[in-house]
């Protein structure tokens, strides 16, 4: 690996590292990526607090003494690593039904085990060598996350439009054996995946020891679909259908082994009009990322968080403001859920809460999730509502904290001149923080005037 750059007074720099040496391995380990780099501190055995970092400048091999610590905390900026493109032509893939104008970025196919291991992105394991699923043993790149969609091999090599994908039972099987746990998802495709094709990928899958947990989704479909084979939504009756046969095997699954396993997405109930599974059901959500028990978490969060709300209120006791009103922006889709919830627990004394679904113009409107939500929707929704405090759904902004239209928050809070806006990682933590900063500004004020 390329150092980019080192860092002035840094250890790096001190045991003589410069940018331009090719870093080739950590007490012994070769390293190549940045997995191989955090695989090999791992297993650094220590020598006076130091170990060997081995490198080559203009081809000659050379080893320095550093403390086994990650790159950035010893000064040193290595290059960044290259990651693999996915080769399938999915007949659903989302990226074919992005609009024109984002970021290029988002065009990006990703098809690599190393960011499934490291961030939960799904993979087809279409592209592994043997070479790839000796590493994976050996480092231990559990849990992966795996798109399966079917266990026919027919049926999944046309949903992959790829008519060269290998046996997919046989890549689980042989992560299996070596001791990797596996979360998979079927995306569900009406009239190609559906039906006795789920039962039998179900069934298939659960054969599989290594299947921690399978998770059940219906495809997701944007406006933006000219040119692609034509593909039907999962209708109320095709949900309740899924929702039927999941609940069907979690019973005989909670009687067999004392785990569900197989969980359907919030989406399917509400797309079913169905009441969601209680937030015990969903264990110890192995795919809340994925949808599955988000909803009810954000509920079990919402109640637990309660008390200490009610405690902050009383606190302030008169010297609060009258009614604080909180607008609450969120996808169309969990809208009803979280106006139930905030209608019934808030209270109503201190909170004049509005919850304000968005409809999604970027995507359209059969795209009801709230993480799929631009910045330039937010502001038309946050704009159209006066409000002391507006929280925004925190999964519509990326790790750099841009929407998929590149607005950050301050960028739609501007826009939307709807006054304070944050983001609602937690809706409770946001109020909390919210009366935490009147109590100072009241503090303050009570300061200046004595």
């Amino acid at each position: 690996m390329r150092v980019l750059r080192v860092e002035e007074g840094s250890a790096a720099e001190s045991a003589g590292l410069r940018a331009g040496d090719e870093l080739v391995a950590i007490g012994g380990q070769p390293v190549s990526d940045g997995l191989d780099v955090v695989y090999a501190l791992g297993w650094c055995e220590e020598q006076d607090g130091a170990v060997d970092f081995r490198l080559t400048r203009r081809g000659e091999s050379q080893v320095v003494r550093l403390p086994p610590e990650r790159p950035e905390e010893l000064g040193l900026e290595l290059e960044q690593d290259e990651y693999r493109s996915c080769r399938n032509r999915c007949i659903f893939c989302f990226i074919d039904q992005l609009p024109k104008g984002l970021r290029r970025s988002l065009s990006f196919r990703d098809e690599d085990y190393r960011l499934s291991f490291a961030f939960g992105n799904y993979i087809t394991l279409t592209n592994l060598s043997d070479g790839d699923y000796e590493r994976i043993a050996r480092q231990r790149l559990s849990p992966l996350y795996i798109s399966v969609h079917a266990t026919d091999d027919g049926v999944r090599r046309s949903m992959l439009g790829n008519p060269m994908a290998p046996s997919i039972m046989d890549a689980l099987k042989r992560l299996h054996e070596g001791g990797i746990a596996m979360h998979t998802q079927i995306v569900i495709v009406p009239g190609m995946n559906d039906g006795p094709v789920l039962e039998n990928t179900l069934d298939d899958l659960l054969e599989v020891p290594g299947v921690t947990s399978i998770a059940v989704v219906p495809v997701g479909l944007t406006a933006h679909r000219k040119g692609l084979p034509h593909i039907e939504a999962v209708t109320r009756t095709g949900a309740e259908n899924i929702i039927d046969e999941i609940e069907r095997r979690q019973r005989a699954l909670i009687a067999a082994r004392g785990s569900r396993t197989v969980f359907g997405v919030d989406e399917l109930y509400l797309t079913a009009g169905r009441e969601l599974p209680p937030y015990e059901s969903y264990e110890d959500l192995p795919q809340m990322e994925n949808g599955v028990g988000l909803l009810r978490s954000l509920e079990q969060g919402f109640r637990e968080g309660l008390p200490e709300l009610e405690k902050k209120l009383l606190t302030l006791d008169d010297r609060a403001p009258t009614r604080l009103r909180l607008s609450i922006v969120t996808g169309v889709s969990a809208a009803p859920f979280i106006r139930s919830l905030v209608e019934d627990s808030l209270p109503a004394a201190a909170f004049d809460a509005r919850v304000v679904p968005v409809e999604n113009t970027l995507f359209g409107s059969e795209v009801t999730v709230a993480g799929l939500l631009s910045g330039k929707d937010m502001v038309s929704a946050a704009g159209a509502v006066e409000s002391d405090l507006t929280l925004v759904p925190a999964e519509a902004f990326n790790q750099d904290g841009l929407t998929i239209d590149d607005m950050s928050l301050p960028d739609v809070a501007a826009a939307a001149r709807a006054g304070e806006m944050r983001l609602s990682y937690d809706i409770i933590d946001a109020l909390v923080a919210k009366l935490d900063d009147l109590s100072a500004g009241i503090e303050g004020g009570e300061d200046e005037a004595v």
